[in-house]
């Protein structure tokens, strides 16, 4: 009954965010995991955590029929005897794919509670992408395709030892060509037959594989010091919406860090620096609050998120009050440093007619300054527009809602 009362207590938390700041994710649980699947499958979540609109779904007897023969490939995976048997019998194929999402997203004209899950739920968290003039179906088609094929990204790097985009910081922590790791893939495949028995529910069978995966690889970054709202950030949060932000020339300070390369070394000097010329901007009142970002990243599995290292230092050393301190404790580059931030200024409520601004070392926002063809190359897109840069050290730039879309290449911070 605990478990029950908590769940509709977040329910409604989620919900009435999503009227305080539009296109807050609707979260029903602090369950790391279901952050996790949310952060990267957010069409799928919104499934996952409905099984009776589910059962509706997968009642056809074209996808009743696939998910069936899914179930069967995974159970008979118990006789593999090779990498790629396993990987086989855990994504799944390109022919599926197309058929799953078609199927469910064509139901969007017949299902009622479809329609308005798809046109009142994912389309205003654009996590997908703006809408442009695409009908509902074709959205949720085109996010189903997205969340299929980045469950199978996951598996490929996570289980099947494939080079993610940064393999220095993100690659797999397993020898895939020793004998005892097929073993090792074994023991998930039997962890996810008891989450997935059925036929029906085998529809999350490839999501449910690639969260394990990621689980035995420390790698749920995703889910960590989730959620921020209510944890880490709540102080500021609360205090973004008592805040006069005409008294100050920018709404916020980005401080982009610098990542330790040695390990057991909580912070770097560079990220000490950065910290530093951070509270001298807010106690000159440029910006009323700091975002710190940066996850847990430099070096490879470090223990170290690098934005709560940095808060540790702008409270104790420098004397910032907490209330103004927000942090993201997921990003891994540079690009993904602004987007978040742009995340967080859609979300919390910042004003959206006011520049904020970054700051880091002179080297590093030479880069900013030309990184918007590397951002189309990972991300896809541009997260936010420049302004000015007001010194060698500090540029302006501004949100776009473009941010918000999800990452599906990047399952530790999508």
């Amino acid at each position: 009954m605990v478990h029950i009362i908590r769940k509709f207590v977040w329910l409604a938390l989620g919900i009435c965010c999503m009227h305080v700041s539009k296109g807050q994710f609707k979260h029903t649980t602090t369950e790391p995991q279901e952050w996790v699947i949310s952060k990267n499958y957010y069409a799928s979540y919104l499934l996952f955590v409905d099984s009776a609109l589910t059962r509706q779904l997968c009642a056809s007897k074209a996808l009743s029929g696939l998910l069936q023969q899914r179930l069967d490939r995974f159970k008979n995976s118990g006789h593999c005897t090779d990498l790629s048997c396993y990987l086989d019998a855990f994504k799944w194929n390109d022919s599926e794919i197309e058929v799953v999402a078609a199927q469910i997203s064509g139901q969007i004209g017949r299902s009622k509670k479809l329609q308005e899950l798809v046109e009142s739920n994912l389309i205003p968290s654009k996590t997908y992408g703006l809408q442009a003039d695409q009908t509902a179906q074709a959205y949720f088609k085109k996010a189903l395709l997205q969340d299929l094929r980045a469950m199978n990204y996951a598996i490929d790097v996570y289980g099947g030892g494939k080079k993610p985009n940064y393999p220095k910081i993100d690659s797999i922590a397993f020898d895939v060509h020793r004998k005892a790791y097929l073993q090792l893939l074994d023991d998930v495949r039997q962890d996810v037959l008891k989450d997935i028995p059925t036929a029906q529910k085998s529809l999350f069978m490839t999501m449910m594989t690639a969260v394990r995966l990621l689980e035995i690889n420390e790698r749920w970054d995703a889910a960590q010091l989730e959620p921020l709202i209510e944890l880490e950030n709540k102080k500021a949060f609360e205090q973004v919406k008592k805040t006069d932000f005409s008294h100050y020339p920018y709404s916020l300070l980005l401080t982009l860090g610098a990542g330790p390369e040695v390990y057991g070394q909580p912070i770097s000097p560079g990220g000490m620096l950065r910290a530093r010329m951070a509270a001298r901007s807010y106690f000159e009142k440029l910006a009323p609050f700091i975002v710190l970002s940066g996850g847990r990243v430099h070096p490879y599995k470090t223990a170290y998120i690098e934005a709560i290292e940095m808060k540790k230092y702008l409270i104790h050393v420098m004397r910032v009050p907490e209330e103004a301190i927000l942090i993201d404790p997921h990003a891994r580059h540079t690009t993904t440093n602004l987007r978040n931030t742009a995340r967080i200024l859609l979300r919390y409520g910042f004003p959206k007619d006011k520049f904020a601004i970054v700051n880091s070392s002179k080297l590093h926002i030479d880069a900013v300054e030309n990184m918007a063809d590397r951002c189309i190359r990972e991300l896809g897109y541009v997260p936010y527009v420049l302004g000015k840069r007001i010194s060698d050290v500090i540029i302006e730039f501004r949100a776009k809602e473009e941010a918000l879309t999800i990452d599906p290449d990047e399952p530790l911070d999508p």
